[in-house]
């Protein structure tokens, strides 16, 4: 019982490090650049469908993304429009209620530092841990 609740204490410790490293290390690039569009406020929506975009080389239908991805359409409809609006992906129409979306080169390559931004915050903090640890 004892080791149980050290180990969830050092798990919420490790939680509270990482978030304030994520600030520390990469607050700058968060706040300019690639990772904050005009006209898209909410950056995780953002950030989620680069990710998802980037792994499907040939695009997804917006129907995919809603039904697959658990996208709400409103969530969906601006996070495409930011992209476009920000010449970061294009879309084809299907039909009248559906299209698809595809990155661009420089869209592909948005989603390639994202994803490396990414893998250095996850290197910083497991790099601070001890062995033991």
């Amino acid at each position: 019982m004892e080791l149980t609740t050290k180990l969830f204490i050092d798990v919420k410790n490790f939680e509270k490090y990482q978030s304030m490293l994520k600030y520390q290390v990469h607050i700058e690039e968060e706040r300019h650049g690639d990772y904050c569009l005009p006209g898209f406020p909410d950056r995780h929506n953002f950030h989620r469908l680069l990710r998802i975009l980037r792994k499907h080389d040939d695009g997804l239908t917006s129907k995919q993304l809603i039904y697959d991805f658990d996208y709400r359409p409103s969530d969906l409809e601006d996070a495409t429009k930011a992209l476009v609006t920000n010449n970061l992906s294009t879309t084809t129409p299907i039909n009248e209620e559906d299209y698809k979306i595809q990155l661009n080169t420089e869209g592909i390559e948005v989603a390639d530092n994202l994803l490396k931004r990414r893998d250095k915050i996850t290197e910083a903090a497991y790099h601070t841990l001890s062995e033991n640890e």
